[in-house]
């Protein structure tokens, strides 16, 4: 493979600049599962807020993993300051969202407010 070249599609991502990362977004009756996609991202650089707008924002930063005099001959892996934003429903219960962290991948589960049984309901009068 002696003077094999390498010939590569070129994508310049500057180190420093903004991306976003993939996310997942489903729902079940009683909550909405979010996953997001931060391979690489060390889980004390990562943060997650909700908004009493409904939004739900996920910033973090990714580090190369390469420092130094290092010469890329191929950078398609986003590095950098990332937020994602996210509009949820204002029918969440914001107190009781949670977030865990596992193999690069965010899981946020943010709980619907639980509907009073939709049922005819008799109000006694005092």
């Amino acid at each position: 493979m002696e003077g094999m070249k390498i010939w590569a599609r070129q994508v310049f991502l500057s180190v420093g600049s903004r991306w976003e990362p993939a996310i997942d977004v489903c729902e079940d009756e009683e909550a909405y599962h979010i996953v997001v996609d931060v391979a690489g991202v060390e889980e004390r650089d990562l943060d997650v807020e909700y908004h009493p707008n409904g939004t739900l924002v996920i910033r973090g930063v990714r580090r190369p993993p390469m420092t130094g005099a290092v010469q890329c001959l191929v950078l398609e892996i986003p590095y950098g300051a990332f937020e994602r934003q996210i509009l949820l429903p204002t029918s969440v219960n914001a107190d009781s969202i949670t977030a865990t962290y596992r193999n690069g991948l965010l899981y946020i589960r943010v709980p619907k407010l639980v509907k009073s049984a939709e049922r005819v309901r008799e109000v006694p009068i005092r």
